[in-house]
């Protein structure tokens, strides 16, 4: 059998606000399936540019890194080709943009609260990812500023 290498980024964007994070998700198909963003990487692209590039295309928003999350691999199958997939997983701050400008390879993108975000997640290892983000940024309260919604944002994951 034939195997297919292919590698990927993203990222899990955050915005803060008055009481904590909210997470911009992307969801495909009826019912909704919510994942984070992300997308192959291009020649000539690192993964930090891909996972900028595949933010913007799926979401209609642009973030800036923070820092690296980690990295995801899974196995599947297309048309008798066994692929293996790895998807390097960026933290971004929200910077601008609308949802509502997301391209056609997703049905919706939308913000949730990050409490919400990993409950509408699919996939428990995207859900890992928010825990890591939250675990970040109540280590580094200064990457959003203000340290009040740090701490709301731990209280948002346990609720």
């Amino acid at each position: 059998m034939r195997i297919k290498y292919e590698v990927s980024a993203g990222g899990l964007v955050l915005r803060p606000h008055e009481s904590g994070f909210d997470a911009l998700l992307i969801g495909r198909g009826s019912p909704r399936v919510w994942t984070l963003p992300k997308g192959h990487v291009e020649p000539r692209e690192s993964k930090e540019q891909a996972a900028i590039r595949e933010v913007r295309e799926e979401t209609g928003c642009w973030g800036e890194i923070l820092m690296r999350l980690n990295e995801i691999s899974y196995w599947f199958y297309v048309n008798q080709a066994k692929h293996k997939k790895s998807v390097t997983f960026f933290l971004m701050r929200y910077l601008s943009g609308d949802v509502a400008n997301h391209d056609h390879e997703v049905d919706e993108a939308r913000w949730f609260d990050i409490g919400a975000a990993r409950r509408a997640l699919r996939y428990v290892n995207e859900k890992r990812l928010i825990d890591l983000a939250i675990e970040y940024v109540s280590a580094n309260p200064a990457a959003f500023g203000d340290v009040p919604i740090v701490a709301r944002a731990i209280e948002q994951k346990t609720s």
